[in-house]
């Protein structure tokens, strides 16, 4: 998505992009619905009967305290946590409308729709166009959209917006951000809201694990070392392919997380640099550590057979126009 909007801006075109909210996805998916697609997909007969075995006559209690509640029956929705469930959720939503004038993002139940224009009023179009197909899909197959919590993000570095789009008649109102699969995509794609969520994230956890990373804890440096990469250091780095370009004075704020906490658990004094801290417990700082992430991210792209994935990052790192992409600053 990301590159998507960045590849428009090298082009002189903004990006509209629309966020919807599925309420409840997997609890209130049509049972019947999804068995009458598994048929059409005209899949082997055993696999199909074994399915609908799954979906049909499931029953629940309810305890509390002591007492259970009667059984039951569970009229739609699919159990949430099994294994089949993705599945059965992605066939349920396979035939959702496309259009040939805006890209569909799809990950389970986060739904995103986009359009890439120079004109403002072509992106509120296209996008308009596709929301009202999709109003028609939604009723057919009693799927429920939280227009409420839906939100609307226009990526430009202009300020005026076009008209907010429509859903079941009610305005999806533009948002300055949008949490989209845990990042927060602000509309310059400066990330700094992201990075401002990642140090309260990474501060509260610090909090809870205190008792065992202070200087009085009897834990060994090593495991307090190992509690930092396991836990601490993906809090910082989740999908920093992603946002890690954004500017070295919003970086820095995370290096100095990272400084505090390193310093914390070898316990040395103020007058030690940083620097050899990070030597002493073998840490890169988190510049080269983004850098190992996105090169090894980068490298299984290019090496994958998905041709649409190969293509999503496939463009010159060192042509002007892409200064400001991953490839350019990361890899």
């Amino acid at each position: 998505m990301t590159e998507i909007i960045k590849q428009g801006w090298s082009e002189s075109k903004d990006t509209g992009a629309v966020f919807l909210d599925v309420a409840k996805a997997f609890d209130k998916v049509w049972t019947k619905g999804l068995i009458y697609k598994l048929i059409q997909l005209n899949i082997p007969d055993a696999l199909t009967k074994l399915l609908i075995s799954y979906l049909s006559d499931r029953k629940f209690k309810v305890r509390v305290g002591r007492s259970l509640s009667t059984y039951k029956n569970i009229k739609a929705g699919i159990a949430q946590g099994s294994i089949l469930a993705p599945l059965c959720y992605n066939i349920f939503i396979n035939d959702i409308p496309r259009t040939s004038r805006t890209q569909l993002y799809l990950f389970a139940d986060d739904t995103a729709i986009l359009s890439t224009a120079r004109n403002s009023t072509t992106i509120l179009n296209d996008i308009q166009r596709h929301l009202n197909q999709l109003e028609e899909w939604l009723i057919k197959w009693k799927i429920k959209v939280n227009v409420e919590k839906s939100q609307a993000v226009f990526f430009s570095r202009k300020r005026n917006k076009p008209s907010a789009p429509t859903l079941n008649n009610q305005i999806i109102q533009w948002q300055n951000q949008s949490k989209y699969l845990g990042i927060i995509l602000d509309q310059r794609l400066t990330f700094r809201p992201h990075i401002e969520y990642i140090k309260n994230n990474y501060r509260a956890a610090k909090a809870r694990l205190y008792p065992i990373l202070n200087k009085d804890s009897k834990m060994s440096t090593k495991n307090k070392i190992l509690v930092y990469k396991s836990i601490f250091r993906p809090l910082i780095s989740y999908a920093v392919p992603i946002w890690g370009i954004a500017a070295n004075t919003h970086i820095s704020k995370l290096e100095s997380l990272q400084n505090v906490t390193l310093r914390q658990i070898s316990k040395m004094p103020w007058f030690v640099r940083n620097k050899n801290i990070r030597q002493d417990l073998k840490i890169l700082t988190l510049l080269d550590f983004f850098k190992k992430l996105a090169t090894s991210f980068f490298n299984r792209i290019d090496n994958m057979d998905n041709v649409v994935i190969r293509s999503i990052s496939r463009y010159d790192p060192f042509h002007p126009v892409n200064k400001r992409r991953a490839r350019r600053l990361l890899t």
